[in-house]
């Protein structure tokens, strides 16, 4: 069988535990009801994308014929060379579609908020000024739009997939966060984020309208998911 999942050094993965070692804090972050333990286990149940993703896929034209080629977990991607370390893409999938190739970057999420808001996040070190200055530009948001209240994860992971597709040449991408949160946590800070890019999300489960960001047309959704069964010991 080809293998379809792989780390960020493109070795393959066996299965989802291999996924555990690529965390800053495995012992921490690797447990049910946690989001790198619930996304792992959900693509590799799947054995390819799951269910939500597929779904999500169809409700867009250019996707809905997508397939799996290989995706990433832990992948990280350089934004800069404003000296801050990379983001960190939970999985980054790339797909073969009628027109060529697409990618996917998700963002898994239980409980856990999308980082600090700009303005906590920004202490006005030039790294950091440096930084959100690039993110601002590679999303070509208005002078007028207020980013303070923003939260500083979506920019950066938003970016992430964005230069991942330009990486290959993907004209197509998405930013999807693979939400395992029963009450939706997280999702009024999406939407915000996504209006403020100009594609307004009214509802989970549904792409935004595609944005033009230099060659690449992206899109922003939210895929609602249950969490996978707690096993006995």
């Amino acid at each position: 069988m080809v293998p379809l999942f792989f780390d960020r050094n493109k070795s393959a993965l066996s299965g989802p535990e291999d996924v555990k070692w690529l965390l800053a804090e495995p012992e921490k972050q690797w447990m049910p009801r946690y989001s790198a333990y619930e996304t792992a286990y959900s693509w590799f149940d799947a054995n390819g994308l799951p269910d939500t993703i597929h779904a999500i896929l169809r409700t867009d034209p250019v996707f809905i014929d997508a397939e799996l080629e290989r995706a990433y977990f832990e992948w990280q991607t350089q934004l800069d060379d404003s000296g801050r370390g990379p983001s960190q893409t939970d999985v980054l999938a790339l797909l073969k579609i009628k027109s060529g190739s697409a990618v996917i970057g998700v963002e898994g999420k239980v409980n856990e908020p999308f980082g600090q808001i700009v303005s906590d996040w920004n202490d006005y070190s030039p790294s950091k000024l440096r930084r959100l200055a690039g993110l601002i530009e590679q999303l070509n948001l208005k002078p007028s739009i207020l980013v303070g209240s923003l939260r500083y994860q979506l920019f950066h992971r938003t970016v992430a997939t964005l230069l991942e597709a330009k990486k290959i040449g993907a004209a197509e991408a998405a930013m999807v966060v693979q939400s395992f949160s029963p009450d939706r946590r997280g999702f009024d800070d999406f939407q915000d984020f996504a209006a403020a890019l100009g594609v307004p999300i009214a509802e989970p489960q549904r792409f935004s309208k595609p944005i033009q960001l230099g060659s690449v047309r992206l899109r922003l959704g939210w895929t609602v998911n249950s969490m996978r069964s707690v096993e006995k010991p």
